[in-house]
């Protein structure tokens, strides 16, 4: 498990992979992009599929993590 300061940080998203359900954030907080899981994604309504817009704006949490080849990940999501 990663370690998250519990900071709610702003980002915009690069892109995303709806078949795959996941998909990469960049902030002006990191210098490395944050792998996103649909499952972190909040705010939805009831029945809709989670998933974010690329090149939305969003605000996260992030925690340090190896996930693939990423080495941030989003553990809480939200569109704004």
């Amino acid at each position: 498990m990663g370690t998250s300061d519990g900071r709610v940080h702003r980002g915009r998203v690069r892109s995303w992979l709806v078949d795959d359900g996941w998909g990469v954030v960049e902030s002006a907080d990191f210098a490395d992009p944050i792998w996103v899981h649909y499952s972190t994604v909040t705010g939805v309504p009831p029945g809709e599929f989670r998933q974010l817009q690329v090149d939305g704006e969003v605000e996260l949490t992030v925690e340090h993590a190896e996930q693939d080849e990423f080495r941030l990940r989003a553990i809480w999501v939200r569109s704004i």
